[in-house]
């Protein structure tokens, strides 16, 4: 409840930050309509009294309360609906942007590569509606319990007996619940499956494996596992929503039962004298709303538990973080002994196997290495290692002597440069791609130029239709560099450093 309460305060923050007057107007508006049923039961019952005792007086009164309260539910609802879109949305946009930089800035990439982490994360951006929804939800349903309680007192003015309609809404909020639970835990089995499925159909549209699925005559085979495992997903997800559906129209039969049992009771109060008929027109009017308070409550508590289902994950995301950070000393500015492994080991995560075993290795300072190994030796893991993207599972890592992990991350990887196997094609404008080497660089063309040359990459720029000006990616209407000339782009992005000695 606690991380509810936080998430829940963060997520205002957001929007009362995006726009503070359309917040509270919002706000005013949710709240100024919780008493708008209760006048309109009111001045029916007026209404219809008044004019049996022929007080004119009365009916106008009545008449303008009730006009007052339709013109009240009609404008106000459509501006709150408008507002709610508006805010929502800047709200969304706010807390994806956060989550994504979370995601971005964590220097470790098991994240990125370990299954139950990657579907945590995605957890939260697919959540991501009902979690800017949040502060509303939960505003609509404590403004619409307050208007549920008034209705009742109403109700039990006429007779207590029927104050037992509200308890026929225990029913229709258990049964909810049990939908909530059931759709949640149907979206967490389902994550792994969605996300396999996505994949699968980014290998025939990315434009990397799409050339290989071609000549492969493969499409529509992953295209058939894809939606197969998208069928999977939804037929878990609506058999889940089936059986809630079936909870949840057995409450409201029930309630429906008792809103017949009602109407009985006030029709014998009203052969009996013991009430009038504008007390009968209130109740069927309160009766008819309260169906649809209870199910506004329930409504705006299963968006509010929506929400709530991500609530683990949000701040999991965020200790995460934290925890990853490691902050540290700065890294030396020139390497004088070098770097060693002392009985290093590795294990990815949810593997169990080591990928890498009581490594001992010393590299000396200004010396030239080459890892050479058959596929799958651990060549890629051990640079992982050294580049601090992996933590040893054993063992440790000394640069000059010193433990790595005394080192903080971000100074480390500021003194590294390099070029993966699988470097990263990324499409830009050319000056774009290659100053993201050193982002304080990126507008700086001698430098750039600088780097280019240093990758020995000049003609892959004069090759470019507007040299470093040039839109990169077929895709988005620019130049497709050959397979070459984007890894002597990657070269000259990683060559930014050196050249510009560029130590964040």
């Amino acid at each position: 409840m606690t991380d509810w309460l936080r998430l829940l305060r963060h997520v205002t923050g957001l929007a009362v930050r995006s726009d503070r007057r359309a917040a509270m107007l919002l706000c005013a508006l949710t709240i100024g309509q919780a008493g708008v049923i209760a006048a309109m039961g009111l001045s029916q019952r007026w209404l219809v009294d008044s004019s049996a005792a022929g007080q004119v007086s009365a009916v106008v009164g009545a008449v303008a309360l009730g006009a007052a309260g339709a013109a009240v539910s009609a404008t106000a609802g459509r501006v709150e609906n408008n507002l709610f879109i508006y805010l929502s949305g800047r709200v969304r946009m706010a807390f994806n942007a956060e989550i994504q930089y979370a995601v971005s800035s964590i220097p470790t990439i098991v994240h990125v590569e370990y299954g139950p982490y990657i579907d945590r994360w995605n957890r939260i951006f697919r959540s991501s509606q009902s979690i800017a929804a949040l502060p509303w939800s939960t505003l609509n349903a404590v403004t619409t319990a307050v208007s549920l309680v008034v209705t009742i007192g109403l109700l039990a003015w006429v007779s207590p007996v029927l104050c037992l309609l509200a308890v026929l809404g225990v029913p229709l909020f258990l049964a909810t619940r049990r939908a909530d639970r059931l759709l949640r835990e149907a979206r967490d089995e389902s994550a792994e499956t969605l996300r396999h499925e996505q994949r699968l159909h980014e290998l025939c549209v990315q434009p990397e494996p799409a050339k290989e699925v071609m000549l492969a005559s493969s499409g529509e085979t992953l295209s058939l596992r894809a939606s197969k495992l998208w069928e999977a997903t939804v037929a878990r997800e609506t058999g889940a929503r089936l059986r809630a559906t079936a909870y949840q129209g057995g409450a409201w039969l029930l309630y429906a039962a008792g809103l017949a049992t009602a109407l009985l009771v006030v029709a014998d109060l009203i052969s009996a004298g013991r009430t009038t008929v504008g007390a009968a027109v209130m109740v069927v009017t309160l009766a008819t709303q309260l169906q649809n308070q209870l199910r506004t409550v329930l409504d705006s508590l299963t968006a509010v538990a929506e929400a709530g289902q991500v609530v683990d994950h949000y701040w999991w995301l965020r200790r995460y973080v934290d925890e990853t950070a490691r902050p540290g000393g700065p890294a030396p500015d020139t390497l004088v002994g070098g770097i060693a492994l002392h009985g290093v080991r590795f294990r990815y995560p949810g593997s169990e196997q080591d990928v890498l075993r009581d490594i001992d290795l010393r590299l000396p300072a200004g010396s030239t290495v080459a890892v050479v190994g058959a596929n799958g030796a651990g060549k890629s893991t051990l640079i992982k290692l050294l580049t601090g993207v992996h933590e040893p599972t054993a063992g440790h890592i000394t640069v000059d002597d010193e433990p790595l992990s005394s080192i903080g991350r971000t100074h480390w990887r500021a003194s590294l440069s390099g070029v993966f196997q699988d470097f990263a094609r990324i499409r830009l404008l050319t000056r774009e791609t290659i100053g993201v080497g050193s982002i304080r660089y990126i507008r700086h063309r001698p430098t750039l130029r600088a780097a280019v040359d240093r990758a020995d990459a000049a003609d892959v720029l004069a090759s470019l239709p507007q040299g470093l000006d040039s839109q990169l990616g077929a895709e988005f209407d620019g130049v497709e560099p050959s397979l070459g000339q984007w890894q002597r782009l990657a070269l000259a992005r990683s060559l930014m450093r050196e050249v510009t000695g560029d130590r964040p």
